[in-house]
């Protein structure tokens, strides 16, 4: 195999078929490394390189181009690594994004195509499918001149999301909006944060007032089923997001997709209530009534709210987001979009069958050719705005998008009329004495104790009542 390094360190994969290694690298290109700097990742990048140790060359041609996300040759240099390690679908996303940023002017990312094309399989149609999949990576990937004319996107129903104003909610006349108020049926809701203060959502605001927060960060971003989080503070987790630093081994983190996945414990959720004012309406916030009276301490609260992850706090990265699948727990759930825009594709439980498994399908942009049945689906598709409050009931599959450079949402889990029974039997599932494995969390006799509090209180509660008193006292505040 031979790779070129031309005199602005752009490699070319120009034979493979020669097994040994040789490396042509102008003299001036690689200095010392400075791993605190794109130049320096790439510079190491290449000194690896160039001593036949492809993979460990990896993480850092990925770092580099983490690093600076408008720098092609990096793209390029990378797609060329990856080729040559047998990752060809990856080598095709990087030589296709090169393209684009050059704005269909980098040569020599035309011709590593051209030659990677020769190792696909014409007659399975390889090529047009990784530029379908790269095409519907994200909603900023355009159509390349030059490429083949491929059909991408959604070619099944999408349908856009009923939307209610939260007004009409304290008008008990109005009995469209009254059926959205006990949780069976998905909805946007509008104008429940107006008198929000969004700005003390920041990255900067969250970042001071709780830095020593543990969070789960996907530098990997979540569109995956198989991803697996690393663990830091919330400071450091936000740091990186514009400074990204290190280098991961395990997981290719070589865009600027971050996910942040805060599962926040009750001290802190009290905190974002009364010190960044998030004042959640009356519906999505009925587990306030039960959760300390389930459990015995607030040590068990969290206990439960972090096993579950049951309140979470979300930001991430343009282009970050989560893939294609149904809660464990079959819950309801809310998300509060605090900055930002977020992307949306929810399906009922009915369009199961059509969605093959966790992760399978990008809903943004289906294989049909592979999982044809998505052909069937009848689904929504909402971009959901900066203000706006997103509701889906139990089973709704969901799959999201962020849109913007940073967005930040408030998320909770909710057990409603529609759902007291399914979600106690996944519940139920779980405390089992002795049971091996864990599939929401192990067994332990005090958090399956306070559960059977909750299950037994769910049974009798009013879930009407208790949603119209908390509307009532709302309209006294005002």
């Amino acid at each position: 195999w031979t790779v070129l390094y031309d005199s602005q360190i752009n490699m070319r994969p120009s034979d493979f078929l020669l097994p040994p290694l040789l490396l042509l690298l102008a003299p001036c290109a690689v200095a010392e490394s400075d791993l605190s700097t794109p130049k320096g990742l790439h510079a190491e990048a290449i000194t690896l390189a160039k001593s036949g140790q492809l993979k460990d060359s990896l993480q850092f041609f990925r770092a580099a181009s983490r690093a600076d996300p408008t720098n092609h040759e990096y793209l390029n240099n990378l797609g060329v690594t990856e080729m040559r390690v047998g990752n060809f679908r990856k080598a095709a996303y990087r030589f296709f994004a090169a393209i684009q940023l050059s704005n269909n002017r980098y040569s020599t990312a035309w011709d590593n195509l051209s030659d990677l094309r020769e190792f696909l399989d014409d007659d399975s149609g390889e090529y047009e499918k990784y530029y379908k999949e790269w095409l519907g990576l994200s909603d900023g990937n355009e159509p390349i001149e030059g490429l083949p004319d491929v059909e991408y996107g959604q070619r099944h129903i999408t349908r856009d999301l009923p939307v209610v104003d939260y007004d009409t909610f304290f008008d008990p006349g109005n009995e469209t909006a009254q059926s959205y108020l006990l949780g069976s049926k998905p909805y946007l809701l509008k104008n429940a944060m107006s008198h929000w203060n969004t700005s003390l959502f920041s990255r900067e605001s969250l970042a001071a007032r709780f830095p020593d927060s543990r969070v789960d960060y996907y530098p990997h971003n979540m569109r995956e089923e198989t991803v697996r989080p690393f663990f830091a503070s919330l400071e450091e987790a936000f740091a990186n997001f514009d400074n990204p630093t290190g280098t991961y081994s395990t997981v290719d983190a070589s865009d600027r997709s971050a996910y942040v996945q805060w599962n926040v414990r009750s001290s802190e959720w009290l905190a974002l209530k009364d010190s960044l004012g998030m004042d959640l309406p009356p519906q999505f916030r009925t587990d306030d009534s039960w959760l300390e009276e389930c459990f015995e301490s607030r040590g068990r609260v969290d206990d439960f709210l972090i096993r579950t992850h049951w309140r979470m706090l979300l930001a991430g990265q343009e282009n970050a987001g989560m893939f294609n699948h149904k809660d464990t727990l079959r819950s309801a759930s809310f998300q509060a979009q605090v900055g930002g825009r977020k992307r949306w594709h929810l399906c009922s439980d009915e369009m199961s069958p059509y969605l093959y498994k966790a992760g399978d399908i990008n809903t943004f942009s289906p294989d049909y050719d592979t999982y044809p049945l998505a052909l069937e689906l009848d689904c929504y598709d909402v971009v959901v705005e900066e203000g706006d409050m997103l509701f889906y009931p139990q089973d709704y599959w969901h799959q999201t998008r962020n849109l913007d450079p940073f967005t930040v949402a408030v998320s909770g889990t909710l057990v409603t009329e529609a759902n007291r029974e399914s979600i106690s039997a996944e519940f139920g599932k779980e405390c089992v004495r002795g049971k091996k494995g864990a599939r929401i969390f192990p067994y332990e006799e005090g958090l399956c104790d306070g559960l059977e509090v909750c299950m037994e209180r769910w049974k009798v509660k009013s879930w009407g009542e208790d949603v119209s008193q908390g509307l009532l006292e709302v309209m006294e505040e005002r």
